[in-house]
């Protein structure tokens, strides 16, 4: 098949979104198929707010850029990351140009606001203020109602990472079923490159969180549960690896005796991370959820016994008690409590080694064959 993938992110393989992408690219080029991309570069930007780009100039920048390569080369897949590909969708129909249009998200904007919404209330952090969030309200109507709607509806299909996600699309949109691939992504190559060290005491003494700040991984519940394990176990460390530009903030949130024992370390690249998580036999893992999370999938092809929210990609991927543990999101309690019972289950390395086993089950391999499977399983929708 010729596939033009085009998405508004520079293909940095550290990068969530952007390695997903490039992973996928690199696998459908494996299977043989001729696949050229559009990156951020690519694509006509005036417009530096960020949000002003993505309503104002994103859904006309992906509209010209895609038009002007189908106009050199006729395509079998047009596949289109983000929700502003709406435009672009609806001009393939209306020119009737060959080929099947997708749209793949990394996780639904709408069905993740209303899954954050409760714990917004909670902690008091709320999704606009005034009176500056007045004026944008209509801006994120836009960006996170309207577009994804028209993008889903627009497309031929819609590649989504996790299964709440195509639940989301089916029951909102009246989306038919085979029109949504739900697709789990995969770890990186590098992360199953080398053998996995073995468990050892030093290794499950240490506690391992890495991501963003962003509120929906739940930042406020890493340092609730750092803050009571600490208290009640002194042979404990934690290391919690995000911006350097946060560390300040969530360092001064955990108790006394927590901040004293967790060392705060910045991003890194993959292969230095494969270090990190090899000293580490504990990895927390507790976003409000996810469009798929793959960090966990990372812990655990590098041997972590992963405690993570019952929610997204980690729901879909875990099998709770057997490769994982899942909790109920946004409930430090139990989160320090699970980990305390791994600690003292003899089990834990058993489970820490299926994890292993069930990760590397996950390969990019995998995600480009069942992506090929739904381009050919698409159907071109007609006006």
């Amino acid at each position: 098949m010729k596939i033009l993938f085009a998405a508004d992110v520079h293909p940095d393989p550290d990068s969530g979104a952007a390695g997903t992408e490039l992973r996928t690219i690199e696998a459908l080029r494996e299977l043989g198929h001729d696949v050229d991309a559009l990156w951020a570069g690519d694509l006509r930007r005036r417009i530096r707010h960020g949000n002003l780009h993505y309503l104002l100039e994103l859904p006309w920048a992906y509209r010209d850029a895609i038009a002007a390569r189908s106009a050199e080369k006729p395509y079998d897949v047009v596949h289109v990351n983000q929700p502003q590909a709406w435009l672009a969708a609806r001009e393939h129909r209306r020119l009737r140009r060959p080929g099947v249009f997708v749209n793949r998200s990394h996780g639904w904007e709408p069905r993740i606001a209303e899954a954050l919404r409760p714990w917004r209330w909670k902690y008091g952090v709320p999704e606009w203020r005034f009176p500056r969030g007045v004026a944008g309200r209509p801006v994120r109507y836009a960006l996170h109602g309207l577009y994804p709607r028209w993008c889903a509806t627009a497309s031929d299909g819609v590649i989504v990472s996790c299964s709440e996600d195509r639940e989301y699309l089916l029951s909102h949109y009246g989306l038919a079923p085979d029109r949504v691939a739900c697709i789990p992504q995969a770890p990186a190559p590098v992360f199953t490159a080398t053998p996995v060290p073995p468990m050892t005491r030093a290794r499950l003494n240490r506690v391992l969180v890495a991501g963003q700040v962003a509120f929906f991984k739940a930042p406020h519940v890493v340092a609730e549960t750092f803050s009571l394990l600490a208290a009640r176990n002194p042979d404990l460390s934690f290391t919690w690896c995000c911006p350097e530009s946060a560390h300040a903030e969530w360092r001064a949130r955990l108790t006394p005796a927590a901040r004293a024992r967790t060392a705060f370390v910045g991003w890194m690249p993959q292969e230095q991370l494969v270090r990190l998580y090899d000293a580490h036999g504990i990895f927390l893992f507790p976003s409000y959820t996810e469009g798929f999370g793959k960090v966990f999938l990372e812990a655990m092809a590098r041997g972590l016994c992963v405690v993570a929210s019952d929610a997204a990609g980690m729901r879909d991927v875990i099998r709770d008690g057997a490769t994982g543990h899942l909790v109920p999101p946004g409930h430090a309690a139990e989160f320090a409590a699970k980990i305390e019972a791994a600690l003292a289950d003899p089990g834990t390395a058993a489970l820490a080694a299926n994890a292993t086993a069930a990760a590397r089950a996950f390969t990019w391999r995998r995600v480009a064959e069942e992506t090929a499977a739904f381009y050919n399983g698409v159907r071109p929708r007609l006006l």
